[in-house]
């Protein structure tokens, strides 16, 4: 028996019972076109699965004893349980925005609809099964998440007062933006930087103020997000000065990170106590590698580095700045 198939006939037979007709079994076989053995499963699981309030008697045919009891819009599975736990953590991704006060009414109203009773471990409820760790995000200022989706939509230009991660000054700046993208639980605008005549990514949180001007672009036909998302690492995705790195990982590290993927387009070859991994990652930036540098120091004495010179010698230098740190 489909289960749609009959979620559809227990929505009708609940229909049946709460207008005025006499409703028998055999009325309900008919309207429905099933056997009356099929009926009577059916108001069986009306009954005990959904706690119907299901009485009958001769005169009167099936009808409820509370009035007010409403069927269920959607009876939940354990597995539908989890699919909407991970539909919950989707929308989490939003938090810091102003699309998470929506996003969160719409999915109270779907978890609203859902039967009151759920069949399921117990532990499903206190998080002994599943759980999620809430991750720390930056949080973005409505009206500008407002204006620059606006002005995405419109083609508008805008001038921008944004706040550099290096120096901590803010200024103005003349952008064209693009497109507004999550990495890593944080959002960044990729627009056109008139300063720097270039395609550039923003951290939306350090823009403060948004200018819509009047006039209108046309996105540069060489900006594909597409292949930025595929060539990104940690929070930065560029495809200007690609670099192939190649990382040998073996030790705790090769045990602990075998079989993950780090890179949408990652490579791995399996070796003797850990594995090999080659990747394309963009060397564009004042800090060229940066988080594939914080990366890579984080797995110690477990990682080495087949390739770039380049981040090699990064690696180096930055692993000298820590000695003398440390050694003062």
């Amino acid at each position: 028996m489909a289960v749609n198939a009959q979620y559809e006939r227990l929505f009708k037979i609940d229909s049946y019972i709460r207008g005025r007709t006499k409703v028998t079994r055999m009325l309900l076989a008919e309207k429905l076109e099933v056997t009356k053995r099929t009926i009577q499963r059916d108001l069986d699981d009306l009954r005990y699965r959904f706690e119907a309030p299901l009485e009958h008697n001769p005169e009167r045919g099936y009808f409820y004893s509370l009035p007010n009891w409403e069927m269920p819009s959607i009876p939940i599975t354990e597995r539908d349980l989890f699919s909407l736990l991970i539909a919950r953590r989707a929308v989490g991704l939003y938090r810091g925005t102003p699309l998470e006060e929506r996003l969160t009414q719409i999915f109270n109203k779907i978890a609203g609809s859902l039967s009151k009773t759920i069949h399921v471990h117990p532990d499903y409820p206190s998080g002994g099964i599943l759980s999620f760790a809430p991750e720390p995000v930056l949080e973005v200022n409505e009206k500008v998440w407002s204006r620059l989706l606006g002005a995405i939509r419109n083609s508008r230009s805008l001038e921008i007062v944004y706040q550099s991660r290096h120096s901590g000054e803010q200024s103005k700046r003349r952008i064209d933006p693009y497109h507004i993208l999550n990495m890593q639980g944080d959002w960044y605008l990729y627009a056109w930087d008139h300063l720097r005549n270039r395609v550039s990514q923003f951290q939306l949180y350090r823009i403060s103020t948004v200018k819509v001007l009047k006039e209108v672009f046309e996105i540069n036909s060489g900006f594909d997000i597409k292949k930025i998302t595929e060539c990104s690492f940690g929070s930065f995705g560029s495809t200007e000065k690609l670099k192939n790195v190649r990382l040998r990982i073996t030790g705790d590290m090769g045990e602990l990170f075998a079989g993950r993927q780090f890179h949408p387009q990652q490579t791995t070859k399996n070796i003797r106590n850990g594995f090999e991994i080659a990747f394309p990652v963009s060397s564009a930036g004042r800090k060229p590698f940066y988080n594939l540098i914080q990366w890579i120091l984080s797995m110690g004495r477990d990682v080495e580095i087949i390739s770039p010179k380049q981040l090699k010698t990064l690696v180096y230098e930055e692993i000298l700045a820590m000695k003398n740190v440390i050694e003062k």
